[in-house]
């Protein structure tokens, strides 16, 4: 991924405009009742969840982390000294919290995990669920959708996406509102048009969007694209009234510090900036020294802490979906050099609106195998269903105020995650 001058946004956004014929909105979903925020947080690089979300210490065919398993309420977690926040925040939220094991991702691959736990498919051409709730609640929103992380999918979606981090759409966007007026062009400055060229521009949008209208969107699938670009366009500048009135956006370059993202995060949810957040964190793929996940999951549960407390603190809590996700987990022995590999079973954390908390849902086996369970309970069954991406998507959407059927047709989703 590569970083947007002010210049190559201006041309993907005609070439979106030129081009905008994706069906997506015919499938469009109808918001239901009591729109929620969505905020996911990724552990990219697959995480180890026998170090806290599914403690494994009793079984022979796992290697296992040092640790006591805690119970929260319901919710057996594994700790230890070395990772302090983790008791932290259960201590704090488990009881609004629903944990969830045993997630079959099937693939060992990171790039197609990453699809399949933010799209519920194999396909990086769908919107991943963030964009999703986005669009259906927040679409007239300055940015719908703020990524801050490196990993979200949007697919036809795009409009409504802004994103943060290294693919910094938001930087040249608020290049004005940051660095002043036009002037030379400098590392610190970059380009800016002055009146004349922004209104040349503009009214070549407006052309292209007429011409596509005209040309291609007879019917309401790309007519409503076109309208979505067109208000996109608008929303710039929405945006920048937004920095203004705030002092700032805050740190625009990826970081994978959490506590950097979060302050950025809490501070556009809490603005009316954006629907949807991707928060994300990285150096979970240990191949050597599986150890080192100690230190990560506490470093992650830290940021995590201070995420949901400033939610809390807030008042935004009850009306907003914390996802907490890897795209895989880790092989139950270790390797070698003393690592694990890819493995497709991976667990997740839910906090927030709408989720029954105090629970643990799902389960995996004594070697880390996905269990059959029943999707509306949660609950080991025999002649149940493995818990697939898909079903947790519908499920997650579902709670944030979004009919899951037209986005995943036919599939079931997991409602015991408010049941």
């Amino acid at each position: 991924m590569t970083k947007l001058a002010r210049r190559d946004w201006l041309k993907a956004s005609a070439a979106l405009a030129a081009g905008a014929v994706v069906p997506y909105w015919a499938r469009s979903a109808f918001a239901q009742p009591s729109p929620k925020n969505i905020v996911i947080v990724m552990a990219s690089g697959g995480w180890d969840s026998t170090y806290s979300l599914d403690p494994k210490p009793d079984s022979p065919d796992i290697d296992t982390p040092a640790g006591t398993v805690t119970r929260f309420g319901e919710i057996p977690i594994l700790t230890d000294a070395s990772r302090p926040s983790v008791t932290s925040f259960f201590e704090r939220y488990g009881g609004r919290s629903a944990v969830v094991n045993g997630v079959q991702v099937r693939s060992f691959i990171h790039a197609d995990c990453m699809k399949r736990v933010l799209t519920g498919t194999p396909s990086d051409l769908e919107p991943d669920f963030g964009a999703i709730t986005a669009f259906e609640h927040g679409r007239e929103l300055p940015v719908p959708y703020l990524v801050l992380g490196t990993s979200a999918l949007s697919g036809p979606l795009a409009a409504i996406t802004g994103r943060a981090g290294t693919t910094n759409q938001l930087g040249s966007l608020l290049n004005a509102a940051v660095y002043g007026d036009a002037g030379e062009i400098t590392p610190s400055r970059g380009f800016r048009p002055d009146d004349t060229e922004q209104g040349f521009v503009a009214r070549y949008l407006e052309a292209t969007a007429a011409r596509v209208r005209a040309t291609r969107g007879q019917n309401g699938s790309n007519a409503k694209q076109v309208d979505n670009f067109v208000k996109s366009i608008e929303r710039q500048e929405q945006l920048r009234e937004f920095v203004k009135d705030r002092g700032g956006f805050g740190e625009r370059d990826y970081t994978p510090d959490l506590s950097v993202q979060t302050a950025v995060a809490l501070s556009a949810l809490e603005g009316g900036l954006c629907q949807s957040v991707m928060l994300e964190t990285g150096d979970f793929d240990t191949h050597t020294q599986n150890a080192r996940q100690s230190e990560l999951q506490e470093t992650f549960f830290r940021g995590l802490l201070t995420l949901t407390d400033g939610l809390e603190q807030r008042g935004m809590l009850d009306r907003t979906v914390v996802v907490v996700m890897s795209e895989m987990g880790r092989t139950p022995k270790l390797n070698n050099s003393m690592g694990k590999d890819h493995w497709p079973v991976t667990s997740a954390l839910v906090c927030g609106a709408g989720i029954r908390g105090d629970r643990t849902l799902g389960a995996s086996d004594s070697s880390l195998g996905a269990t059959s369970i029943d999707m509306k309970t949660g609950a080991p069954d025999a002649n149940g269903k493995q818990l697939q991406t898909s079903n947790f998507i519908a499920g997650l959407i579902k709670i944030a105020g979004v009919d899951p059927e037209p986005h995943f047709p036919g599939v079931e989703p997991f409602d015991a995650l408010s049941v």
